[in-house]
């Protein structure tokens, strides 16, 4: 039963709680006061939140998984999930046979091709893995029975309540990740309905099934969290003494220092010819390498990544996964001539283990032989294996 349908009967008093759900699950006096604050708070028909909690199962599960997010791995380990062979060879895949999209969302949102297809390749393998749990249940299970952050996820169980409703859909009929997060671009549900755009036109806003919309919606996103076209996100760095830097360390990766600065406390920044100045506002961001500490300097479109998920190793993988992404699918890259520890012709035959895509400028025109044909991508399957998506999303601007 539609739930703007079911909220008309309970008002009529034609159907009940008690009649609809045989096993509805207990509200709790907590539950009941919570749910009259959210109702007031969202907008949404206290009849419809309720009806959502009858129909929501708390899994324990659930809780296990947030308290163990992949971000608490070192950046060596968390890296090689995604920059793989697979993912690069399908981004450049998919950038190709959505190349007229993706052309248009750079023009309409000013966001990067590349950059938009990196973050369907981390978040969903570009659609093939959108999560199995019920969206209702894990709403439920972090809204009601999470403390820690309770007030962001109970919020959000409003917030799907009242996406269901507008989109008509079952509440308990959508799934997505372990914390909510849904569709091709795993957007939250307050994000669904702040960022979510009808792309290709044809009256629904749908971030499961159109390619389209997802394209839009990300790159919708990003304009919103103050992405600039063009612009750097970070370069591999050197440092000569770490002393020297160690107070600019730690903390959110937002740019705290100039390159200026950097240079006179010893860090050597490799990028292409021209793309730093000295008045560059930068943060200096150490990560956990193979063999000992690596560093970067990022840019504030490096935090603009930050918005989707508060991680830097997630920032961190999705620029280096769109510009594995971008070179395989036949686009310059401008890069340094080298990098610590690597000779140029080296990094050439390994890109992905040899992770030497830091290079970013104004992306130029591809050279195609012949029009690109623009075809959408297959629909995708459902609960077809496990679901993986990078953990935590944070596209509810949760802090």
């Amino acid at each position: 039963m539609k739930l703007k349908s079911l909220v008309a009967l309970i008002t009529a008093g034609i159907v009940t709680f008690t009649g609809i759900c045989a096993d509805a699950a207990e509200i709790t006096k907590q539950t009941s006061h919570r749910l009259a604050e959210l109702s007031r708070e969202t907008n949404v028909d206290i009849h419809l939140l309720r009806h959502a909690v009858s129909h929501a199962t708390y899994q324990p599960k659930i809780i296990e998984m947030i308290t163990k997010p992949w971000e608490s791995k070192p950046w060596y380990k968390y890296r090689t999930i995604f920059l793989t062979d697979k993912r690069i060879n399908e981004g450049a895949a998919f950038l190709k046979r959505n190349l007229k999209e993706l052309e248009r969302a750079e023009q309409v949102f000013g966001v990067e091709k590349e950059i938009i297809v990196a973050i369907l390749g981390v978040e969903t393998t570009y659609g093939q893995n959108m999560g199995s749990w019920k969206i209702v249940d894990a709403l439920y299970t972090l809204g009601f029975h999470y403390p820690k952050r309770a007030q962001y996820f109970s919020k959000e169980f409003a917030n799907y309540v009242k996406l269901a409703s507008n989109q008509e859909w079952d509440v308990d009929g959508r799934s997505g990740s372990y914390a909510g997060a849904m569709g091709m671009a795993q957007f939250m549900p307050s994000s669904y309905l702040s960022y979510a755009v009808d792309f290709n036109r044809d009256g629904k806003k749908d971030l499961f099934y159109s390619p389209s919309d997802a394209i839009g919606s990300i790159a919708n996103y990003f304009k919103n969290s103050k992405w600039v076209f063009g612009k750097p996100v970070a370069f591999e760095a050197e440092i000569t003494k770490r002393s020297a830097v160690a107070s600019l360390l730690g903390g959110k990766p937002i740019p705290n220092v100039t390159v200026g600065e950097l240079k006179r406390r010893g860090v050597e920044i490799y990028a292409p010819r021209g793309a730093v100045k000295d008045q560059d506002k930068v943060k200096l961001l150490e990560l956990d390498g193979d063999d000992g500490k690596i560093y970067y300097v990022v840019y504030p479109n490096f935090v603009s990544i930050t918005r989707y998920n508060t991680s830097p190793l997630y920032a961190m993988a999705v620029y280096q996964l769109s510009q594995e992404i971008r070179r395989k699918a036949g686009y310059r890259i401008d890069e340094p001539g080298f990098r610590p520890g690597h000779h140029r012709n080296d990094m050439h035959d390994n890109p992905v283990h040899h992770d030497n895509s830091h290079g970013h400028g104004v992306p130029p025109k591809p050279q195609h032989n012949g029009k690109t044909e623009h075809t959408p991508a297959p629909k995708p399957q459902h609960n077809s294996r496990p679901h993986a998506p990078a953990p935590k999303p944070q596209h509810g601007r949760a802090s």
